[in-house]
């Protein structure tokens, strides 16, 4: 190929050499004509017996052959130098490709080397050391693996003179305009332009990456039109993190790198993110309903199910009521499906979206909720999201994680897998069916002076060393394993295990002094007996 190259180049200058040549030929043709019609009026002058007297060379003027020629010769001029241009830059890529293989040459011989000198060296060692074998024994064996990998991944970072695409990672070269360059440049070929965002890290993309990027956003599917059932706007940086730039690709960035077809793309896109969207109420379709913007009737008819909406209230069309009069009623008296929403709403813990109403569940995760209409709110509080802030609107706001509601959730999966099973807890001990204690009887009373006894309900003493008593084997099992040895039930931390422990329905739960027992028997046998731990009995906690 450059062979190739060289060729057509020096055919160019060859062929531009010839037209120059060919031009001063005419313009010597020319002064040649005008000396000659010169001299024949000289001549004619002396033959009717006048003297000529200074007589000038007559001035023919250019005529439109002659300014074609200069024209012509002014091309041929400038192709010529940007012949021998492109040639000094093709030969200046040959230096630099040619410095960078010997250097690159000169780093492999540098490595190969320090590879010998350390084989040498270890080689050494082993002779020292009086082993036989070492002849017999390759560079890999002896090194390993990692320290050959140490040695040969060594590499000089050398940075580069351009910036560095954020999509394919090859170098571009900025400017302010990436289309107008890349059209009127001789380089476009061999350097990509680019342009960088104005996002707070401002990373660089090169014009066609950038360009395919925001295409795949405006037209996923690749059949040229805008969509209707998705939000496209804002565009995000490939980069930066939704929190760190939320405004996304501006209109400025997007008429520098897009052509004008994709422009109009852009601009439909965002005249349809910025009508109105409303969905069929519908559970069982939830389908979009394009909507009249001029037309003032408060009905509308889905085209998927044909469910009557009503488009004030975004409900399916209340029969007999007005809109005032609907909304007047509780939520929960609106309708029996509204009704058995909103119960299982509560019992479930689910959230409405402030912008559309869809209703969302978190199963883990923070407090922070990004919505399918791209709305951010706080799961807790119902509020919109500050996402300059990274907290919710409200205030005092909420925190962003919330360990007990995640808790309180798993515990209520628990009790609806124990409901659906309906398996009643058998206590064991040890793996065996544990055998009915004889009926206890209390002993006599000893007058001892005891404090107040400490209700701890929340069981925080779970995360103190000082009062877990862990030579109770009941409760050292318990922490050990984090398996609540009530009912078998496997937990995933101890704080899991503290809230299970807390809040559970389906057993009982005796515990006193740092330690917990199996049996009310055994709960009430230790708080009739005198503690010597502590001198009182303390953090009792009792949920039958």
């Amino acid at each position: 190929m450059t062979e190739v190259a060289n060729a057509d180049m020096l055919n160019e200058l060859l062929i531009a050499r010839m037209l120059e040549d060919d031009m001063h030929e005419l313009a010597n043709a020319r002064a040649a004509e005008a000396l000659q019609l010169s001299e024949a009026l000289r001549t004619s002058a002396l033959a009717g017996c006048r003297f000529p007297k200074n007589v000038k060379a007559v001035d023919l003027g250019p005529s439109d052959q002659d300014v074609a020629f200069e024209i012509l010769a002014a091309e041929i001029v400038a192709n010529k130098d940007a012949a021998l241009a492109q040639a000094m830059q093709h030969e200046d890529d040959r230096n630099v490709v040619a410095s960078r293989q010997y250097a690159q040459k000169l780093a492999a011989a540098e490595k190969k080397c320090a590879l010998d000198a350390e084989f040498a060296k270890r080689l050494q060692q082993a002779i020292d050391n009086g082993e036989d074998d070492v002849q017999m024994q390759d560079a890999e064996s002896v090194l390993g693996r990692d320290a050959i990998d140490d040695i040969m991944g060594e590499e000089d970072a050398s940075p580069s003179l351009y910036p560095t695409c954020g999509i394919c990672m090859e170098p571009l070269q900025p400017t302010h305009s990436p289309v107008a360059a890349a059209r009127c440049a001789n380089s476009s070929s061999r350097l990509q332009f680019g342009t960088y965002l104005p996002c707070p890290q401002s990373h660089a993309y090169c014009i066609s990456c950038l360009n395919g990027y925001i295409a795949s956003k405006l037209d996923p599917e690749g059949n040229g039109g805008a969509s209707q059932s998705t939000v496209v706007f804002p565009i995000r940086c490939p980069e930066c993190p939704v929190t760190e730039w939320p405004e996304g690709i501006p209109d400025a960035i997007a008429k520098r790198v897009l052509s004008e077809k994709t422009m109009v793309l852009w601009h439909h896109q965002k005249l349809l993110d910025s009508l109105p969207r409303h969905y069929c109420p519908n559970p069982r379709c939830s389908a979009r309903v394009q909507l009249d913007e001029d037309s003032e009737d408060p009905q509308a008819l889905c085209p998927s199910c044909n469910t009557l909406i009503c488009v004030p209230c975004r409900v399916v069309w209340h029969t007999d009521l007005s809109c005032e009069e609907y909304q007047a009623l509780p939520l929960d008296e609106r309708s029996p499906e509204d009704q058995k929403a909103l119960q299982l709403m509560k019992a479930e813990n689910w959230r409405r979206c402030p912008s559309c109403s869809f209703i969302v569940e978190l199963t883990l995760g923070c407090n922070h909720i990004t919505c399918r209409c791209k709305t951010e709110f706080c799961f807790k509080c119902g509020s919109l999201w500050d996402v300059r802030k990274k907290r919710c609107s409200r205030n005092p706001s909420c925190e962003l994680w919330d360990d007990d509601m995640l808790l309180e959730e798993r515990e209520r999966e628990r009790e609806h897998q124990r409901q659906a099973r309906r398996v009643e807890p058998v206590a064991r001990i040890g793996g065996m069916f544990a055998i009915p204690p004889p009926p206890y009887v209390p002993p006599a009373p000893v007058h001892v002076h005891h404090a107040p006894p400490r209700d701890d309900s929340d069981l925080s003493w779970m995360d103190e060393p000082g009062v877990l008593c862990t030579r109770h084997w009941f409760t050292a099992e318990m922490i050990k394993t984090l398996t609540c040895q009530y009912c078998d039930t496997k937990l995933n931390s101890l704080a899991d295990l503290r809230y299970h422990l807390s809040h559970v329905r389906w057993h009982a739960v005796y515990a006193c002094c740092g330690r917990f027992f199996k049996r009310e028997v055994d709960f009430q046998r230790h708080v009739d007996s005198y503690n010597t731990r502590f001198g009182q009995h303390a953090y009792e906690f009792r949920r039958n």
